[in-house]
């Protein structure tokens, strides 16, 4: 997008030496990939004779958020991937076992019903407060979901800007209060694996978030179609409940957008494009 320059602050990861890191666990890596993802971190497909693995680089401070949600989810029987080991100093990653099956897409009914499921269960777990659980909380949703407008003018184009400044806050003012659930926070189809029709692990807890749990399955709609999920969830949509998801889908794409300009990156015009489309109705 022209005319939005990076934030200060943007972060453009290191190069890494992912073999040299991961030996000590997995034993001599005979092959090794990059994995393409978000521009702020690093992932990588290792191969030893002990298996198949992945090594992933971010922040401190959502290899930890990551490391504990997964944990949390599994404590609830959530299948999720194995972490062999986490690092927390510089570079700060994880490792864990690749998971059996393939990254789903919009089709895989099955799968997603069982992850409405799980995210039902995930849901259960009560945070100490709001936000994203590797950043600072804040003491209530609104406070939370307020922030996406701090940076509007670095982000979106001016004329953007005046109507979300005008639309976002007595929409959240209008929020029914909840407590704050702990949520996925980047739920779409390619973060569930599948074997057939079973879903085999929901990936890549580095967004986990705690607030209201139908900010997790805005975010899925976003990419594909909510029946499935909704189904396992146990959840008929209604048009309160679309309003709600409306205005999710704009927040959390102003918190990807601002994410994507503060860690170098260039994908923009989706984001934008989503939000100029809620704001239409």
């Amino acid at each position: 997008m022209v005319g939005c320059p990076s934030p200060p602050g943007s972060r453009v990861p290191e190069p890494l030496d992912a073999a040299a890191l991961a030996a000590p666990v997995i034993g001599p890596v005979t092959h090794l990939e990059e994995v393409s993802g978000f521009v702020g971190n690093q992932t990588y497909r290792l191969e030893s004779e002990s298996g198949t693995f992945y090594l992933k680089s971010a922040a401190a401070g959502a290899i930890s958020a990551e490391a504990q949600a997964s944990s949390d989810a599994r404590s609830l029987g959530i299948p999720v991937p194995t972490i062999l080991t986490v690092a927390t100093g510089d570079p700060a990653y994880l490792i864990s076992e690749a998971v059996p099956g393939n990254p789903a897409d919009a089709s895989a009914t099955e799968a997603i019903r069982a992850a409405g499921t799980h995210l039902r269960l995930l849901h259960v777990i009560t945070g100490p407060a709001y936000g994203i659980v590797s950043e600072d909380l804040h003491p209530t949703w609104p406070d939370f979901l307020s922030t996406a407008t701090a940076h509007l003018d670095e982000i979106v184009p001016a004329d953007l800007a005046d109507r979300l400044r005008a639309h976002l806050p007595p929409a959240i003012a209008q929020l029914p209060a909840t407590r704050p659930a702990l949520l996925h926070g980047d739920l779409h189809p390619r973060h569930l694996y599948t074997e057939g029709t079973t879903l085999t692990a929901i990936i890549d807890w580095s967004d986990a978030t705690y607030g209201d749990p139908l900010y997790d399955l805005a975010r899925f709609s976003i990419s594909a179609p909510t029946e499935a999920l909704l189904d396992g969830y146990g959840l008929q949509l209604t048009p309160a409940i679309e309003r709600t998801f409306s205005l999710y889908r704009i927040v959390w794409s102003l918190i990807a957008l601002y994410a994507e300009h503060r860690a170098g990156g260039d994908w923009f015009d989706a984001h934008i494009v989503r939000i100029t489309k809620e704001l239409a109705g």
